[in-house]
């Protein structure tokens, strides 16, 4: 391969990438770019060719995760916007009444038109209120009697 197959693949990749959903291809269209002057200053067979691209479009990938950890840390998200498609998560902090008293730790809640599972340590009856604390196993909430 000669720096015009490698030149075309880089532009492909980078053109790629404005018409498939995602932000990973461009790295490795970056590698393919590089390789264009890795190519034209060495003479490199095309399995040699293929190795030094993959360590290369290794460290771009390195280099585009460091890139978007550091641009999702500076993004500024609203506090009640950071669980929006967390449906569970939305739950914590607020108060429902358990719909059945609570036997060996378990009880549930009604929240909407679901009933959910509810771990808490206080005996409580059923109509008490609960404030939920947390989730324990992703469907599991844990709560407390409300202070």
């Amino acid at each position: 391969m000669n720096y015009i197959h490698w030149l075309s693949l880089g532009l492909g990749l980078v053109l790629l990438e404005f018409f498939i959903p995602g932000t990973y291809v461009i790295w490795f269209g970056f590698a393919a770019l590089i390789m264009v002057g890795v190519v034209s200053f060495v003479a490199l067979t095309t399995t040699q060719q293929v190795i030094v691209f993959s360590v290369i479009a290794a460290i771009c990938a390195i280099i585009g995760l460091y890139v978007y950890k550091k641009l999702m840390n500076l993004a500024k998200v609203a506090p009640e916007s950071k669980n929006l498609n967390n449906t569970v998560a939305q739950y914590i902090g607020r108060r429902f009444k358990l719909v059945q008293d609570v036997v060996d730790g378990r009880s549930k809640v009604s929240i909407g038109d679901t009933v959910w599972l509810v771990e808490c340590d206080d005996n409580l009856k059923s109509g008490d209120d609960v404030k939920i604390t947390g989730i324990k196993d992703g469907v599991i909430l844990t709560a407390q009697k409300p202070e």
